[in-house]
């Protein structure tokens, strides 16, 4: 797969399209509850060879053709966490690195499931932990543009995300951080 580096020019409007949410804010201290990506965080844009512009990395799940994240299913391992000592929130003790891919143009929201907002996190861009991350749109001339940020947990163990699409679908994943998913080893 052909990467190329970022060039200027992502485009960012001033207030990107986010889905509503009825779920409670943080009451962490240190975590928020939103935080609007911008779209020159991106850290590569790449285009998959013609004509299947919905391939790309087989670690990567595509949900719902504009957001490819990388669970331990599609994978195939669990993701690697690390103790960092950034925060005074004892739910922020351990770090996985998470990149994910947003497809040129689209919007969506990358949301904490509530079963797990008194300890995980999303930490993506130079902004503060949060629930909530929304995404787009961001103008490329490649097809896809690699994101790449932390999950925070508490302790390993097995989480769920959930992809909040244009569409106002939302679909949840399953993500092993440092400890595998049921069914897997």
């Amino acid at each position: 797969m052909g990467m190329t580096l970022l060039l200027p020019g992502c485009g960012l409007r001033e207030h990107p399209v986010t889905q509503p949410s009825s779920l409670p804010p943080s009451t962490r201290a240190d975590v928020a509850d939103l935080i609007e990506v911008p779209c020159e965080y991106t850290i590569t844009e790449f285009s998959p060879p013609e004509p299947d512009l919905n391939t790309v990395d087989p670690d990567f799940d595509i949900i719902g053709g504009v957001v490819a994240l990388r669970t331990s299913e599609t994978a195939g391992y669990v993701a690697q966490v690390s103790a960092l000592d950034l925060y005074d929130d004892p739910t922020l003790r351990l770090a996985a690195k998470t990149p994910i891919l947003v497809r040129r143009g689209a919007t969506f929201e990358l949301r904490v499931s509530s079963s797990f907002h008194d300890r995980v996190a999303l930490d993506y861009g130079r902004s503060p932990p949060s629930l909530r991350a929304a995404f787009g749109p961001c103008e490329s001339e490649t097809e896809w543009l690699l994101f790449t940020g932390y999950l925070w947990v508490a302790d390993p163990e097995c989480i769920t995300l959930e992809v909040a699409l244009p569409d106002s679908t939302v679909e949840g994943r399953k993500l092993g951080l440092g400890a595998p998913c049921p069914g897997e080893s």
